[in-house]
Formats: C-alpha cells, sequence, structure tokens
C-alpha cells in the first residue's frame, strides 16, 4: 500500500511539472508574441505572409512564428496586398484583441494598424539612396493588365512586368460605367487608371474593358510622378508615385522633346510623365515629358 501510494504522488508530481513547464512556454510564447497595452489589447508587428481578402484576414510573421489576424477593412487589405504583390520589405503593426480559439482580431480603434516602409525593389526598379523614402508623391498610373483579384472594396491587377498593382474601389470615386456599374471578373483583360492617395496606397480612379484596338498597348504603362533627383550621366531617372520608387535608364529613342531631348535637362522635384513599354523584365522608355504638357 505505502508503495502505491508513493507512485501515486510521483505522478502526481509528473503532471504537475508538466503543467508547469506548459504554462511557462505559454507565457513565453505570448511575450513573443506581442505587448499587452493598457486598454487590454496586444500590439502584434511583423511581416506580410499572405492576405485574403474575402475573408478579410492577414497573416502575419512575428519573430518566426505566423499569426492570422481578421476584421480588417477593405482599405487595410488593399494597404496590404500592395506591399505584399510590390516586394516591398515592410513591417506591420496592429492592435488586437485575442479570441477564445487563438486566433486575433483587429481592433474597433481608427490607429489599430500602422506602416513601417522600407525602400522598396524588384527587377524594373532601381532604390535611389538620396530619396526621403518615408514620402509619398502625388501621380498615377494607367496600365493594361489582368484581374487578380476583386471585391466590393478592392482590387488587383497585374502589370505587364509581371508585377501587381492594389487599389481601393471607392463608390462615387471609382469610374464603373463601362461595366455598367458592375465589376470586372478575375482573369478579366482591362484598361486601368489609378490615383495615388495621399497615404501611399492607390485609388481605382477608372476601370474600363479592352478592345481590339488596344492590342499595341498591353506592354505600355504611363506613369505620372515627381522626381526624386535630377537625372545624371548614367541617364537613369528616378521618380516616385505614391509609395512607388521606379528608376528606369533613358535610352537614345526616346521622346524628350519637352526637355529639348537632353536627359540630363530633368530635374529634382519634376512633375513628369513617363511612358515605358516593357517585354518581359526588359523596359525601354519610349518618352519622357512635363507633366503639365
Amino acid at each position: 500500500m505505502t508503495k502505491n501510494i508513493v507512485q501515486h504522488f510521483r505522478r502526481a508530481g509528473v503532471s504537475i511539472a508538466v503543467c508547469i513547464v506548459a504554462f511557462v512556454f505559454m507565457l513565453a510564447v505570448s511575450a513573443c508574441a506581442g505587448v499587452t497595452n493598457a486598454n487590454g489589447t496586444t500590439s502584434l508587428s511583423g511581416s506580410v505572409v499572405s492576405v485574403n481578402a474575402q475573408q478579410h484576414s492577414v497573416s502575419l510573421n512575428v519573430n518566426g512564428q505566423t499569426f492570422t489576424i481578421s476584421g480588417l477593412t477593405d482599405s487595410e487589405i488593399a494597404q496590404l496586398q500592395s506591399a505584399l504583390s510590390s516586394h516591398l520589405n515592410t513591417n506591420f503593426s496592429f492592435n488586437v484583441t485575442q479570441n477564445n480559439d487563438g486566433s486575433y482580431t483587429i481592433s474597433t480603434n481608427p490607429n489599430s494598424m500602422s506602416e513601417d516602409n522600407t525602400p522598396e525593389t524588384n527587377n524594373n526598379e532601381t532604390p535611389n539612396a538620396n530619396e526621403p523614402q518615408g514620402q509619398n508623391e502625388p501621380g498615377s498610373i494607367s496600365f493594361i493588365g489582368t484581374v487578380k483579384s476583386v471585391s466590393n472594396g478592392s482590387i488587383v491587377v497585374s502589370l505587364p512586368d509581371g508585377s501587381t498593382l492594389s487599389m481601393v474601389i471607392v463608390n462615387g470615386q471609382t469610374d464603373l460605367s463601362d461595366f455598367n456599374g458592375a465589376l470586372p471578373s478575375v482573369n478579366q483583360l482591362i484598361k486601368v487608371d489609378a490615383t495615388a492617395n495621399a497615404d501611399g496606397s492607390f485609388l481605382a480612379s477608372q476601370l474600363k474593358p479592352t478592345d481590339s484596338g488596344d492590342v499595341q498597348d498591353q506592354n505600355v504603362v504611363e506613369f505620372d510622378g515627381v522626381t526624386t533627383s535630377a537625372v545624371g550621366s548614367d541617364h537613369a531617372i528616378h521618380f516616385k508615385v505614391g509609395n512607388k520608387s521606379l528608376s528606369f535608364t533613358i535610352g537614345s529613342s526616346a521622346d524628350l522633346s519637352d526637355f529639348n531631348g537632353n536627359a540630363q535637362a530633368i530635374g529634382n522635384g519634376v512633375s513628369v510623365k513617363v511612358k515605358i513599354q516593357f517585354q518581359g523584365n526588359t523596359s525601354t522608355v519610349i518618352k519622357v515629358s512635363n507633366a503639365n504638357s
């Protein structure tokens, strides 16, 4: 009997030890996940893994752990999709509340999501070290592309270079008259006019279906932005549209009539229109002109 009692207490001791270890582990995970605020919400900060527009949720990598945050608005989804599709090395911070199942829901505070921008890079764009990266610039992007995803509040469309642009759709500000007020379909080829918002994101200002006459312009993109440095001896033009930093080399065949044929006459802080033709990842500057011309 004494032996049974000893074994019972040994088993109980093991169980208690396991519970203590599990509790400590849970505390460690919670500590890594985020910081608890005074109002009971938790702050999570990390990089975007994926965005689910239909579920209005985002998967966030926080110190090597993946957390799902739901309850996001269409505008927040569009901003996250833009960062993800543009290959921005961006961290986002969220104020969230934890659900019973361990998932998280963004709080209703209007400042519950914030973005930490860093320079954007891709195969067709060269970051400019002299550029104030945190500053967004007014402008627009016009192109023909394929719809990748669409909802009542946002749309993602591919550009000729293979990247995508995420835009918000706003009633009364997005012209859908050519679609009779309806939305384009996924995989449909459409014409897009996107306008940069003050926060650096983009508004789909006009969406139109394509016709046979648009085929010749399918690989052409027109940027309306602001130069972030003067064109130097390398003939590279650096400019920004919204939160997108772009850089292209101006070849000898480019139309520079607004600048007397001289690329180095393009200064810093100039509003310009830049017309680019893409062949895969290869880009050719067709024309650079004054935005007001």
